[in-house]
C-alpha cells in the first residue's frame, strides 16, 4: 500500500464502483507565525496571516485499525494527491517516502472520551508527515491533530464523519510546519471538510494521479 502504482489506481477505481468511497479531506487555515528561513515555504514568501490548504485523497476501505486495540482506524493517505499549499505555493508528499511507514489520517472514536483526527504514520499518535519542502534539519513535515467531544462520532467509519469540521465542539487541535522535531510555522487551525467524491468523477480524479505517479 506504500506505492500508489496504475494498477493499484485502476483497482480501486474498479473497487470504487462496487464498495468503496474515495474521500476527500481538505484542513485550511492560516499562518500564526513562519520561522523558516530558506527554502520554497520561507518566511518571507509565507508571512503571518498567509492561508493554508492542505488536500488528499483516501479510499474509504484501505486502513488498518489499531493493532493494540486502541479505538482509531487509520486511512491510507493517497500520497500522489498529496497538496499542501501556503499562501499559493504547493508542495506534495516525499516521494520516495520513508521506507516502512504509511501516511495515513486517522479516525478516533471515543479515544478516550473524544473523537477527533490527525495525520501520522501509526494509529497512536499524531506524527508530521514529510514534504517536499526541506528545512534546516531535513523535509519539512506537516502535524495536524483536532480532539472534539466525545459524541461527534458514532463509528471509526470515514464516511460517517463527512461533513464541516470547525470549532463546535473542538476542545484541542494541533497543527503547523514541523522540522525536525521542531515547529517551524505555527498554524491556526479554522476548519477542516471531509467529502465523498462523486462516483462518476472518481476514475477521473484518481487515473491522472496514478499516471502521474507512474511516471515519476
Amino acid at each position: 500500500m506504500r506505492t500508489f502504482l496504475l494498477s493499484a489506481a485502476l483497482a480501486t477505481c474498479a473497487a470504487s464502483g462496487a464498495n468503496a468511497t474515495i474521500v476527500e479531506v481538505s484542513i485550511y487555515g492560516y499562518v500564526g507565525y513562519n520561522a523558516v528561513r530558506e527554502g520554497v515555504l520561507n518566511k518571507f514568501d509565507v508571512p503571518s496571516g498567509s492561508a493554508v490548504k492542505i488536500s488528499f485523497l483516501l479510499d474509504s476501505t484501505q486502513y488498518m485499525n489499531d493493532p493494540d486495540g486502541l479505538p482509531t482506524r487509520g486511512y491510507f493517505v493517497n500520497q500522489a494527491s498529496y497538496a499542501a499549499t501556503f499562501n499559493g505555493i504547493t508542495v506534495g508528499m516525499q516521494n520516495p517516502f520513508p521506507d516502512g511507514q504509511i501516511p495515513m489520517f486517522v479516525v478516533r472514536d471515543n479515544d478516550p472520551a473524544v473523537d477527533g483526527f490527525f495525520l501520522s504514520t501509526g494509529t497512536a499518535y499524531p506524527a508530521p508527515l514529510p514534504t517536499t519542502a526541506n528545512g534546516a534539519f531535513g523535509p519539512l513535515g506537516t502535524y495536524f491533530m483536532s480532539s472534539y467531544d466525545g459524541n461527534m462520532l458514532s463509528s471509526l467509519d470515514i464516511v460517517g464523519a463527512v461533513g464541516t469540521w470547525d470549532y463546535t465542539g473542538l476542545s484541542l487541535f494541533g497543527f503547523n510546519v514541523d522540522d525536525g522535531g521542531f515547529e517551524a510555522m505555527g498554524l491556526d487551525f479554522d476548519h477542516m471538510t471531509i467529502a465523498v467524491v462523486p462516483a462518476p468523477a472518481t476514475l477521473g480524479v484518481l487515473l491522472p494521479l496514478a499516471f502521474r505517479r507512474r511516471r515519476r
